[in-house]
């Protein structure tokens, strides 16, 4: 599917009109997961955003998930879903929105994105990918598909 709204350009590094400030356009971007995705995020985090490029870091503002319903999945083992840029994350507080819908059924969420990357040198959140995975265990069961739009900017590093 492609995205919503794509600048052309969308992030122009020392650029300045004059005495205003350079604004970031956002982006968008909409993945698609498919259930056997949905199922294996403990051990095989999905890429949503790729990584930026050297000195650049993804800031993702917000999020909006949607799941369509066959079988409710289960929490095996619990575990938050969490997207991530490096060290910089923000967290489900539950999971229902993957455990709630059943066949026939829709369940959505939006959330801005709240993150603080540890500090590091070099930064672990410069030239990272955003990623969705959960915690400690994969789903063990169900089926369905999930809808991802992720709202962003990508902003020079320092």
């Amino acid at each position: 599917m492609p995205p919503l709204y794509q600048p052309p350009v969308p992030f122009s590094p020392n650029v300045n009109t004059g005495a205003a400030p350079v604004m970031q356009a956002s982006q968008c971007v909409d993945v698609n997961l498919t259930s056997a995705q949905i199922l294996a995020l403990f051990t095989t985090p999905v890429t949503l955003i790729p990584a930026p490029g050297a000195g650049f870091m993804l800031l993702p503002e917000s999020i909006i998930i949607r799941v369509a319903g066959g079988t409710a999945y289960t929490d095996g083992g619990g575990g938050a879903v969490t997207f991530a840029v490096g060290s910089m994350t923000s967290t489900l507080s539950a999971n229902t929105i993957f455990t709630g819908p059943t066949a026939g059924q829709q369940s959505q969420q939006s959330f801005a994105f709240g993150g603080l990357s540890t500090a590091a040198a070099p930064s672990t959140n410069v030239n990272a990918p955003l990623t969705i995975s959960k915690a400690t265990a994969n789903f063990a069961a169900g089926t369905g598909t999930c809808h991802i739009t992720v709202y962003y900017t990508i902003e020079p590093a320092v």
